[in-house]
């Protein structure tokens, strides 16, 4: 939590980008402190501008672009608070319904792998380089619904282990967060049909070679780094999945 003496004292700004970006990166660099914590309220606009020695105007802008980011969110009358951190893998509807059913996550593995060809583009790594993979199931109703493969750099996340993954409920962007201090964002996700394999029919609880909906996603720091390389395949004979 932020103290007063802290907010009064000025952070100079560095002059190679504009200042409202400055400012956003300085709160990011404070969140990733763990200066204020996930649903902790930020210091008012007047505190932050003097803080940072800028405008009221450039410190609302700066925290403008970390709301539409999901980092921040405002409460009416209240002022702006740290987000909680979701993890975003989507979402499963019924049918012609906009409802969104409960979920939950199961972690099936947590091992080594080398970076194939779509891996190590998306992560912007050499091809073999040293990855972390997390596998998990999404049951949707206490049923199986998805296989989600997540590759992140085995040197960036060292130490990541399925003890952790478990105490975060699964959550890969608490355990980022939590353990490593780093937010990120999902990009736009690509999809494209495909069959189950055998294993994937046996968790899936479907018939080999059935249809499965797949998306591919990459999401960056809040430095627009590349961070994480998903690839997500559900099926598609009882729910709609919603990003």
């Amino acid at each position: 939590m932020m103290v007063g003496a802290a907010s009064r004292s000025v952070e100079h700004l560095p002059s190679r980008q504009p200042l409202y970006a400055q400012v956003r990166l300085r709160i990011v660099d404070a969140i990733e402190r763990g200066e204020w914590g996930a649903g902790e309220i930020l210091p008012s606009e007047l505190d932050l501008a003097e803080r940072f020695a800028v405008s009221q105007g450039t410190v609302r802008k700066g925290l403008d672009a970390l709301v539409a980011e999901g980092v921040l969110y405002r409460r009416q009358g209240l002022g702006t608070f740290v987000a909680v951190v979701d993890d975003d893998w989507g979402s499963a509807r019924l049918p012609g319904t906009a409802q969104v059913l409960g979920s939950s996550l199961e972690l099936l593995a947590c091992a080594r792998a080398h970076a194939g060809e779509e891996a190590a583009q998306g992560l912007g790594l050499r091809r073999g380089a040293n990855l972390q993979l997390v596998k998990r199931l999404v049951r949707v109703v206490d049923e199986p619904f998805a296989l989600i493969e997540t590759y992140v750099s085995a040197d960036r996340f060292e130490g990541l282990d399925s003890r952790r993954i478990r105490q975060a409920e699964c959550n890969l962007r608490k355990v980022w967060w939590r353990e490593y201090g780093m937010r990120v964002v999902s990009g736009a996700p690509r999809f494209r049909a495909v069959s189950a394999d055998r294993e994937e029919a046996r968790l899936l609880g479907v018939e080999e070679d059935s249809p499965l909906l797949e998306v591919v996603r990459v999401a960056e720091g809040l430095n627009a780094e590349p961070v994480e390389w998903s690839v997500l395949r559900c099926r598609t004979d009882r729910y709609m999945y919603g990003v």
